[in-house]
């Protein structure tokens, strides 16, 4: 079996009441960074899980009406030199070399930087594209999709993960039954997360000389979340695709903690994953 390496980044962060996304009543401001991960696999090269935000990103929010909207309510704090794309020249890889780019969903903090590394593939769950490939204006702000970050060449780039490509999974990655074994070789081994947004995946990833990583998207947005099984705000879930899945796939993600509490769980926007994995790899 093939072991990557796994490092996390931010692209930037926004700022909400921790209220949001953990319901207890508390106002104070907390910090959410957009991170996406880049996998260095042994055989394929790098490898990105989301890209976060990027210049798409700043143009639709000044360009369009929808953008504007978007970032009234998510206001973001970034810079070029947070973009994915420069994290990764940083990090001595061509973002013409990233061969896969792993969408966890589609909502604008995840795939902005998708233009930006165009020799890769783009790999997603075919309900995750079909929930919002037609949306436009309104509906698709309601998604939290904005379609101007798509790539035009995205159809040529594109490969949607379909039904027959499940296969069960072993009592070691257990509660998640079935999978989908990305490269073949066991090192990347997706599962649904559907509820925070439709189709939503999550990535393990199996490393080098560390425990595997569980790579959880929006699943949940902090540790808590899945260690005490917190449930956001009712504000926050009128923007769920699912209440009923987020709350089915955050118990899976706790129960999983409980059997395999080895596995570091990775939400795209906690802030003490942020500190342990971001920071910490940044302080000299």
């Amino acid at each position: 079996m093939n072991q990557c390496k796994l490092t996390m980044l931010d692209t930037g962060y926004c700022v909400h009441p921790e209220h949001v996304v953990l319901r207890n009543r508390v106002l104070r401001p907390m910090r959410f960074p957009a991170m996406f991960a880049v996998i260095e696999h042994p055989e394929r090269g790098p490898i990105l899980f989301d890209t976060g935000y990027a210049q798409p990103y700043l143009d639709a929010v000044r360009s369009t009406w929808t953008g504007r909207i978007y970032d009234r309510v998510t206001p973001v704090t970034t810079s070029s030199d947070q973009f994915a794309a420069a994290r990764c020249r940083a990090l001595g890889i061509d973002p013409n070399d990233v061969s896969l780019v792993i969408a966890s969903h589609f909502h604008a903090d995840h795939v902005a930087g998708l233009v930006d590394f165009p020799k890769a593939e783009i790999l997603f769950l075919k309900s995750a594209w079909e929930s919002v490939a037609r949306l436009r204006g309104a509906r698709a702000l309601l998604k939290g999709f904005l379609p101007s970050l798509i790539p035009t060449d995205f159809e040529a780039r594109a490969r949607a993960i379909e039904g027959t490509e499940w296969a069960p999974l072993g009592s070691d990655l257990g509660p998640f039954q079935r999978g989908v074994d990305l490269l073949g070789d066991g090192s990347l081994i997706a599962v649904a997360l559907p509820g925070h947004a439709a189709g939503q995946l999550g990535l393990f990833v199996r490393r080098r000389e560390l425990p595997d990583a569980f790579l959880v998207a929006d699943a949940c947005w902090t540790t808590r979340s899945f260690e005490e099984h917190i449930m956001p705000s009712r504000i926050t879930r009128l923007l769920f695709d699912d209440m009923d899945a987020y709350r089915y796939s955050l118990g899976l993600i706790g129960a999983f903690h409980k059997l395999h509490p080895e596995v570091e769980i990775i939400p795209s926007h906690c802030s003490e994953a942020h500190g342990r994995l971001v920071l910490a790899t940044e302080t000299p």
